[in-house]
């Protein structure tokens, strides 16, 4: 795939990387007692039936688009495409340290309820990724535009990024129903 090749992707995807080495090294220096009471809670919820699918779904989705709206609105504003890559830096550091609490506060059962609750996770940043390589290269473009003085359809050229928001940001709502109803639901029969 074109986009997997590039050196735009490639960039995202260390920065990735460097965000989870960020976070597990962190996570030797923080308080994991505080970081491990909510997973516990959070098991404990759907363990006992109190976990409210609903709100827990608005908060997923509100988290997830915030997210997405932040990146695309980035790659409209040239400059704020510099900061594409340090939002995805931070999304792997949170991705790591709760990896890094979950097995620290479940041992051996943690690394299964580790794969069952970061799953969704892991969709949302590779799903952003996507958004993010959309979003930089669309900035860039933009500028070498306006730079080297050329015409082009400008309405066609954002509604095209704008279709691209739309639909991956479909998919980041498809991965919280996965997240609320699929996984902790697995969590239960886990638990």
């Amino acid at each position: 795939m074109k986009i997997i090749k590039s050196k735009i992707f490639k960039i995202l995807v260390v920065s990735l990387v460097i965000g989870f080495i960020v976070g597990i090294i962190s996570f030797i220096f923080i308080d994991k007692k505080e970081l491990g009471s909510s997973i516990i809670n959070y098991i404990n919820l759907i363990k006992n039936n109190d976990f409210n699918h609903t709100n827990g779904l608005i908060t997923s989705i509100i988290s997830n688009l915030k997210y997405s709206s932040i990146i695309w609105i980035s790659g409209i504003i040239f400059f704020c495409s510099l900061i594409i890559p340090l939002i995805i830096i931070y999304r792997g550091v949170s991705l790591s340290l709760t990896i890094c609490t979950i097995i620290y506060t479940y041992k051996l059962k943690g690394l299964l309820y580790a794969l069952i609750i970061v799953f969704p996770t892991i969709l949302n940043e590779v799903i952003l990724l996507f958004l993010s390589y959309y979003s930089i290269n669309f900035s860039i473009k933009c500028f070498n535009t306006i730079k080297n003085n050329k015409d082009i359809n400008l309405r066609l050229f954002i509604k095209n990024y704008f279709y691209i928001f739309i639909i991956l940001s479909l998919f980041l709502i498809i991965s919280s129903l996965i997240e609320i109803y699929l996984c902790s639901n697995i969590i239960k029969f886990v638990v």
